[in-house]
């Protein structure tokens, strides 16, 4: 009984662990964090209250339609209002949690109830820097996620455990809730199928991605057709763009820029360094996705060698197609989507490569708990955990100051000020360099921005997204741009030279320039 009293407060422990390392950065920027919060926030708040699907956004002046995939803010909006409004910040961590719960689970029973494997496993998720970076805020990538281990667990159970035919129609349906939930979840789901049938030779796996397909489209009522539509749109926007992610607006303008210049926040640097930033950027999302993987690979060079092995690595390699070879060969593929989204030029349009290093967070923390299971005695896996655990908390702690010293992801004092100072003024569009400020200028202030690029209409956005590629007078005409917001140091010279004579308003380091006069 006291065995058990203690596990039960070592699970204890350990969530409250987890939901620690992911709250510090709330307590780093009290008054709001995160870039697509604020869309996510309006989006369901939009919703709940008018009941119409998909919500109408004005405020978004380059948007056409909402076309997001649908289940994740119908779901988020049966939370009470109440709970929603002053803890929304805080769903995306209850999600995470109850990934953290299916993987504590799922490694118990694969390691015989061995509660070390367990603890480890659960220590290695919470641990992992991308679970804290991107859930500071709303969104589907979690819940889809879970959906997506949900979908694995059962593969599993279906193919090494006592699972029968029956199990594929509920595999069917999670598999159509993935494309309905998040459409980069949706592309990984697609490339696992594929991976897993041509190593397997399971035509049912390929038969997965039309069967979800049309699965989703009905479950929908046609909606995910439009999704569909939107998905391609901005795969197309980003095919055509994907060089300037991250870039500067103004300075890499073909306007105003320099054609030599390149920013340090632009994704896709060119020649050697832009390389060794993708690798340190894919390592420090996930290392112990890529440390388990390396673990096996200089193994493999032993066993060619001659070497010797631990148990773990002997089971590892010597498997032949049991489920813990799946589950790496499951790793494997999603750190090869990563970084081949990464890489590779024409693929780099298929979203922020990085981020698919969310998902393998699951079956990395699930790998690490099966290497205590098997290798509990071994000096060289404690050490190897060790490191791992102390190379992820360094990561989180570099981004816990990054946040810090963040103009773009948090809400500070003084742009708090700035913010309230918009919502009182005339009603006009805002135009905010740097964009990341949009979101949330649109959800606090009520104005109208100058900003789309959410569901459908990509093609309307080109002209200020990723960079300005007309003239600021051009802008403000098309547009009825009224005020600008900014910060000391963005804007260059030979575009300030046009917001000359223009009132400025202050607060601190940001300016509000009143692009028509409008000082009431």
């Amino acid at each position: 009984m006291v065995e058990y009293l203690i596990e039960y407060v070592l699970i204890l422990i350990l969530f409250v662990f987890c939901f620690v390392l992911r709250f510090i950065p709330h307590i780093i920027s009290p008054l709001g964090i995160g870039v697509d919060h604020w869309f996510w926030k309006a989006y369901i708040s939009k919703y709940k209250q008018d009941r119409q699907f998909p919500p109408v956004l004005p405020q978004y002046i380059l948007d056409v339609h909402q076309w997001y995939p649908p289940l994740f803010p119908l779901v988020i909006a049966y939370i009470p209002k109440s709970f929603f409004e002053s803890h929304s910040h805080l769903i995306a961590v209850f999600i995470d949690l109850i990934r953290l719960t299916l993987l504590l689970k799922l490694t118990y029973l694969l390691t015989n109830g061995q509660m070390l494997a367990v603890y480890t496993a659960g220590i290695i998720y919470a641990t992992i820097p991308l679970l804290i970076s991107y859930n500071i805020q709303l969104n589907p990538r979690g819940l889809a996620a879970l959906f997506l281990d949900i979908l694995i667990a059962l593969l599993l159970w279906h193919y090494f455990g006592n699972g029968s035919m029956w199990l594929w129609p509920i595999v069917i349906l999670i598999a159509a809730i993935i494309l309905l939930t998040h459409k980069m979840t949706t592309q990984l789901f697609f490339f696992l199928c594929i991976c897993s049938g041509i190593i397997s030779l399971d035509w049912r796996l390929f038969l997965l991605i039309p069967t979800s397909i049309l699965v989703a489209i009905l479950m929908s009522r046609g909606f995910y057709t439009k999704v569909a539509i939107a998905h391609w749109d901005v795969l197309a926007f980003w095919n055509r763009n994907w060089q300037w992610r991250g870039a500067h607006p103004i300075k890499e303008s073909p306007i105003y820029g320099q054609e030599s210049y390149e920013s340090t926040t632009r994704q896709h640097k060119k020649g050697i360094r832009g390389v060794l930033k993708h690798v340190c950027f894919l390592f420090a999302y996930n290392p112990a996705g890529w440390m388990i993987f390396l673990i096996k690979i200089i193994t493999g060079i032993r066993r060619l060698s001659g070497g010797t092995f631990t148990s773990f690595h002997n089971i590892i390699i010597n498997m032949d197609l049991t489920m813990f070879y799946w589950i790496f060969l499951l790793l494997f593929f999603m750190l090869l989507w990563a970084t081949l989204t990464v890489l590779v030029p024409f693929m780099r349009c298929l979203g922020m490569g990085y981020l698919y290093l969310y998902n393998a967070a699951f079956p990395a923390a699930l790998l690490w708990g099966i290497a205590f299971y098997v290798s509990v005695k071994d000096k060289i896996i404690w050490i190897e955990y060790m490191s791992c655990v102390f190379i992820s908390l360094l990561c989180i702690v570099v981004f816990y100051k990054h946040l810090k010293n963040s103009k773009t992801k948090k809400i500070d004092s003084d742009f708090d000020n700035a913010l309230n100072y918009l919502k009182q003024k005339t009603r006009g569009v805002v135009m905010c360099l740097p964009m990341q400020w949009l979101d949330v200028v649109a959800y606090k202030t009520r104005q109208p921005v100058l900003y789309g690029g959410h569901g459908y209409g990509f093609k309307i956005l080109e002209p200020v997204f990723p960079r300005l590629l007309i003239p600021m007078s051009h802008i403000i005409d098309r547009y009825g741009v009224r005020y600008l917001l900014t910060i000391n140091g963005y804007l260059p010279d030979n575009f300030l030279k046009e917001l000359e004579g223009m009132h400025v308003r202050e607060f601190g380091e940001y300016q509000i320039y009143h692009i028509k006069c409008d000082l009431d």
